[in-house]
């Protein structure tokens, strides 16, 4: 705490008052470290305080300009007081939890009770519920992101709000452009995918974004099996399975925190009627059509897009022994990190559907061999220090004599096949392989 007050100090002693504001406060107040330090600055000319303060620059991109730097090595941020005082700028932040602020004597601005709700894990709005909530329905949203992220409680009389704007203003909240939509889930999955999506669907959101997910409910997958309400279990059970599997391993394995990963699982099963379908290739097309048609008007780049439709598509290949040659051809044509990400994938759908001891070792196995590969071709770079090569195209065309053809392009991939494979493991043996193979 004391930082926090001593960079507060550092900006007032350059002549602007400050507070601290918004998750930096909400952070504090449950014992969590801020990355960053958000402040309300009493100010209307960021430049000038920012040539006061001697740190930061202003970033005025976006409704709210705000003047990003470092203070005693701490990345902070530092916004124009909105309303004129501290106590009506809190006033326009949307909930109880982030309209808290702190004075650089260590005094708590709270008009809202947010302390008292991040005590109880209950979330509500700083106004009128349907008021707020019909001036911008994605607020909804918004709240159900944090609902997940904290796991907190939504407000009862908030509950009971949201749930009867739902039902009376149906049109408004299917007439909000499908990119923001887009924006609002992919936030709301980074961090807790299954508890979002479960949050959305008990307030049934889903029809509104995802419809084709929320059909899923209605088809079985013939397994005999019931879900935790004790009705049977459907394919939608398995997407909400493949999710949690997902969240409880977000944290340790970094390469599903990419935006692909995650929206893999949220579509894994979309427009399937059994769990075999998604080998069908024909299948395949239609689903791959879809999800791009969803994810486009979402504003998902296109190649995000792209990464998902190949996860989905190949991870079902781990569940066959892969050598390591091909492996190898695998990496070459689809590049190291889409083949590790294909089988964790393919591995967190495994363990949510329960699959077979065999299964599971056949994914151990694939995944001891993809080590094996991707360990060659990290030496490489250790070698070469930083290069992915031991040879380029050039130095290949002034080895051979040759000049710049197709032949190069298929040397250069004839010998990362050569290094994944174990059999060149120097810039020395990849030359005399290179005079040998030529």
């Amino acid at each position: 705490m004391r930082d926090y007050m001593n960079i507060l100090k550092a900006v007032e002693d350059s002549g602007v008052k400050a507070w601290l504001v918004g998750d930096t406060v909400r952070m504090i107040e449950m014992g969590m470290q801020p990355n960053v330090i958000t402040m309300a600055l009493d100010t209307d000319d960021l430049f000038r305080a920012a040539a006061a303060l001697g740190a930061g620059t202003v970033d005025a991109r976006g409704p709210f300009p705000a003047l990003r730097g470092e203070i005693n090595g701490t990345p902070f941020r530092g916004f124009s007081l909105q309303g004129g005082s501290i106590e009506n700028d809190l006033a326009r932040r949307d909930f109880s939890i982030e309209a808290i602020a702190i004075r650089s004597d260590g005094g708590i601005v709270d008009p809202f009770g947010g302390i008292f709700d991040i005590r109880n894990k209950v979330l509500r709005l700083t106004g009128d519920d349907i008021d707020l909530i019909y001036k911008d329905p994605l607020r909804i949203v918004r709240m159900l992101r944090l609902a997940a992220e904290l796991e907190m409680d939504i407000f009862w009389k908030t509950d009971a709000d949201i749930r009867k704007f739902l039902e009376t203003h149906a049109d408004v909240m299917n007439d909000m452009p499908l990119e923001r939509w887009g924006r609002e889930i992919i936030n709301g999955m980074k961090r807790r995918p299954w508890r979002f999506i479960r949050f959305c669907d008990s307030y049934n959101l889903l029809p509104f974004f995802l419809k084709d997910l929320d059909n899923l409910k209605n088809v079985n997958d013939n397994s005999n099996k019931v879900n935790e309400y004790g009705k049977p279990y459907t394919i939608f059970d398995h997407v909400l399975g493949t999710l949690h599997v997902i969240e409880d391993r977000l944290d340790t394995h970094k390469i599903m925190q990419r935006d692909a990963f995650i929206l893999a699982g949220l579509f894994s099963r979309i427009n399937t009627r059994t769990l075999d379908e998604v080998n069908d290739p024909e299948k395949r097309k239609v689903t791959d059509r879809l999800i791009t048609e969803y994810l486009t008007n979402w504003n998902i780049p296109s190649d995000v897009i792209n990464e998902v439709i190949s996860i989905i598509g190949s991870y079902n290949l781990f569940y066959k022994p892969i050598s390591e040659e091909q492996l190898c051809k695998y990496i070459i044509e689809y590049d190291a990190v889409a083949v590790e990400v294909a089988r964790e994938f393919a591995a967190c759908i495994a363990i949510a559907e329960k699959r077979p001891e065999e299964t599971l070792e056949i994914l151990r196995d694939n995944r001891w061999n993809l080590s094996q590969v991707l360990r060659r071709f990290d030496k490489v770079t250790e070698q070469m220090s930083g290069a992915e090569r031991y040879l380029t195209g050039r130095e290949i065309m002034n080895i051979l004599h040759i000049a710049p053809s197709k032949r190069v392009g298929e040397l250069l991939d004839a010998l990362d096949f050569a290094v994944g494979t174990g059999k060149v493991c120097s810039r020395k043996a990849a030359e005399q392989w290179l005079l040998s193979n030529a």
